[in-house]
């Protein structure tokens, strides 16, 4: 078997509001197994024979859709995956505080080379951007002048990608509910 988290694309925001524990009946009644949220945001951790993530996503978005009556992208890694994303993370020392934020951006597919360009030219003052594999890490210095973070729908048009982000503590604990089991 094999362990999946299921990271959902804009899952209780707006009118997209869904209960997790119909998500999880959503999962299990494709005969996913050991199927758990964790937190509002949409994060399904799951098992499966399934080896091929290709059309395991499709075969959850199209379920997502036909059970909620709209698109659910869903960025799908495996637990090797996500324990080296959480190792991974160039921003794992920074000292987190209310002006200072990680987040990690699940890509939807694998990125080319004019991404990492892309993604090397987002860096400023306030906010540094690194890309590996299929995540971009961002490292975000609130300033004072501005009311909030970096905008993920910015992030999201500039990349040309479907994505979804987590912050760093969501995805920590994603992994220590790994660790855990």
């Amino acid at each position: 078997m094999t362990k999946y988290i299921a990271f959902l694309r804009a899952i209780n925001v707006g009118s997209r509001v869904i209960k997790m524990d119909i998500l999880r009946k959503i999962f299990e009644s494709l005969k996913l197994k050991n199927v758990k949220t964790f937190i509002q945001s949409g994060n399904v951790i799951f098992e499966t024979t399934e080896k091929d993530k290709n059309p395991l996503t499709k075969k959850i978005e199209m379920k997502l859709k036909e059970s909620l009556g709209y698109e659910v992208q869903v960025m799908l890694r495996t637990e090797k995956e996500l324990r080296a994303i959480v190792k991974n993370n160039p921003f794992k020392d920074e000292v987190l505080d209310e002006n200072t934020r990680v987040y990690m951006a699940f890509l939807y597919k694998k990125p080319g080379n004019e991404i990492k360009n892309i993604v090397s030219s987002l860096n400023n003052k306030n906010e540094s951007f690194n890309l590996k594999n299929m995540e971009v890490y961002c490292l975000v210095h609130k300033d004072e002048k501005k009311s909030s973070y970096f905008s993920i729908l910015l992030l999201e048009k500039k990349l040309g990608i479907p994505l979804t982000t987590r912050n760093q503590t969501t995805v920590n604990k994603i992994k220590n509910m790994l660790d855990s089991e």
